[in-house]
């Protein structure tokens, strides 16, 4: 312990076991601890500080980290088995990362609710983890016989390859919070009045308050619990924690609950402010500040100041990241929380893919009529010496690049690339300037496309065959050959568009020998 955040010198970390040693606290600077801004402070007037503990900057940026790391230390055997948890969010990709970092060992299992949303069980995958799905409750009580960690003690214990660490039976989980969490705050803040976090397995809270009242018995512990039946990922609600086997009695002074739409709430706030934690760490804030309130009308705020600043120090935990919950902030908060979109109008229009590839420059498009204008030419030349066999083979072989002219019909009249066909979108005018900057003409000009490509297929060349796309400035041939592309078609625009083309290839008025 005599190196506690002293780090490995310029805090670089090389060799063969770098990752381990990277993942562990004692070679690590503190993690950092930071006082929340006034505006999210209601007490603050009352000499009211708090602070919150970013365990989200461990490099598994959350708090399950140091639990995921002491309970693999302490089981040598996991080294070499299937780890597996119940678990869908932090504790289990901590194993996942720990287990590799420590042994190498990629085989982790997490099991999952069935309720998991698609986007978070793709997060479980992308860390490399099994997934086992289970039906029923999403959040069971520890030990209920008929529950998912009920039945992963039993495999573990019929299975001597399976490695069931079970985070709601382990010391290792809370003793991790006494060995690193309660002293880096102690260190860091030694009058340190209150602290508070959310109540999942208890390891945090039991840990971490045990410490503390190591040092000073007066501090207050805080435990934060959900509303039954109105859950916050990660922590439970008090009736499916109450029967931890951890020493919480003995450490947690007092129990708020909060809901999730406070939690999701907070989180946002936090996150606006520069504190970046997810809807736990709000959970656990409004818990502080519930309990604050309470002892503040009861006339009894003052038994929490230190005695000789007169103030009270109040520690929060920051338990993940608020990223993987982001369809919970806007289910649970209402839209006028957040800031308008502007231009709405573009998200029910152009939202087919763009590739710089189907862009080609003026040279490359004028090669591309070069070579279907001497497959023409060799068309003709067969026509005048009747050769119908040839004529024949040639024709397969003509027109394998088709140019498609959008402007204006008395444009083209006007001037054209030969070969090329009239096909004018109505809307579209050489006045339109900057297309992708005006989102109502870009809504209009995407209109008329869509309704031409549907009603004119007979303009367009087999899919499989180059098509393509004119303008007058190439802005809304990129647009027509995204859609084309979205449709199948090989379709290209030109960069610069028409006035860009004709400075490399001559051009015709219609009649000029076209056919």
């Amino acid at each position: 312990m005599e190196n506690l955040g002293q780090g490995e010198g310029l805090n670089v970390f090389s060799g063969t076991d770098s990752v381990s040693r990277y993942f562990d606290p004692d070679n690590l600077p503190l993690l950092p601890l930071v006082e929340i801004p006034s505006k999210l402070n209601p007490l603050r007037n009352e000499k009211v500080r708090i602070y919150a503990k970013m365990l989200t900057a461990h490099p598994a940026l959350n708090v399950k980290a140091l639990p995921a790391l002491n309970m693999l230390r302490n089981e040598p055997s996991a080294a070499s088995k299937s780890v597996v948890e119940a678990s869908s969010g932090s504790t289990v990709l901590s194993l996942a990362m720990a287990a590799r970092a420590l042994y190498g060992n990629d085989n982790v299992c997490a099991y999952v609710t069935n309720k998991k949303p698609s986007d978070q069980l793709r997060l479980l995958r992308l860390f490399g983890l099994k997934i086992a799905l289970y039906g029923g409750l999403a959040q069971q009580e520890p030990h209920d016989p008929k529950g998912i960690m009920s039945r992963l003690r039993r495999l573990a214990k019929a299975d001597e390859n399976i490695c069931y660490l079970g985070q709601y039976d382990n010391d290792q989980n809370w003793k991790s919070h006494e060995r690193w969490t309660g002293r880096q705050i102690w260190k860091q803040i030694p009058k340190v009045n209150v602290f508070c976090t959310t109540v999942g397995t208890g390891g945090c809270i039991t840990g971490t308050g045990l410490y503390l009242k190591s040092q000073n018995p007066s501090v207050k512990n805080v435990g934060v619990c959900n509303v039954f039946g109105d859950p916050t990922p990660g922590p439970r609600h008090f009736p499916g924690f109450e029967s931890s086997n951890f020493p919480w009695r003995e450490t947690i002074d007092d129990f708020e609950e909060v809901s999730s739409v406070a939690s999701y709430g907070m989180s946002m706030q936090l996150c606006r402010e520069g504190i970046v934690a997810g809807p736990s760490s709000g959970e656990g804030l409004c818990g502080l500040i519930q309990y604050l309130e309470k002892m503040r009308i009861s006339g009894r705020l003052s038994e929490l100041a230190d005695p000789e600043t007169g103030e009270i120090s109040c520690v929060f935990i920051c338990c993940d990241l608020p990223y993987q919950y982001l369809d919970g902030y806007f289910d649970r908060l209402p839209e006028s929380q957040f800031p308008p979109i502007l231009n709405q109008v573009l998200l029910g229009c152009d939202q087919d893919k763009y590739s710089e590839s189907w862009i080609l420059s003026t040279r490359q498009a004028a090669r591309m009529l070069s070579c279907s204008n001497q497959r023409k030419q060799r068309l003709r030349e067969c026509k005048r010496r009747s050769n119908q066999t040839r004529m024949a083979d040639v024709r397969q072989r003509t027109f394998r690049t088709r140019f498609l002219d959008l402007r204006q019909r008395e444009d083209f009249e006007t001037e054209h690339i030969p070969q090329s066909m009239s096909s004018p979108l109505k809307s579209l005018t050489p006045a339109i300037r900057d297309l992708f900057g005006n989102p109502e003409t870009l809504h209009m000009i995407w209109t008329g496309l869509q309704s031409k490509f549907i009603q004119g297929e007979k303009e367009l060349s087999p899919k499989k065959l180059p098509i393509v796309i004119l303008c007058y400035d190439g802005d809304t041939s990129q647009m027509a050959t995204s859609i084309l592309r979205a449709k199948g078609y090989t379709a290209f625009s030109v960069c610069g568009g028409f006035c860009a083309l004709k400075r490399f290839t001559p051009t015709r008025k219609l009649g000029d020998g076209d056919e």
